[in-house]
């Protein structure tokens, strides 16, 4: 993430950031690094979904990716 990014992210909430960094990179499969963030997001599955216009089981996919990964690497 460039240095201007970093800046701009601390002024926004986790799912604001989310939706940009999802719009912005017009992601087709997201990384493992947006499952690991969508996992992060303390808002619930439905508002996430609408907020990033996808389907509610798409963002449990996700989050769960992101648990998964999450717990391997603090092993």
């Amino acid at each position: 993430m460039s240095f201007m990014r970093q800046i701009e992210a601390t002024q926004r909430s986790p799912l604001d950031q989310l939706a940009v960094d999802f719009h912005v990179e017009k992601m087709v499969r997201p990384t493992i690094d947006f499952c690991c963030r969508t996992y992060g997001v303390p808002d619930d599955d439905e508002k996430i979904a609408r907020r990033l216009s996808v389907a509610v089981a798409t963002v449990r996919g996700w989050r769960e990716v992101g648990r998964r990964a999450s717990t391997r690497s603090s092993l």
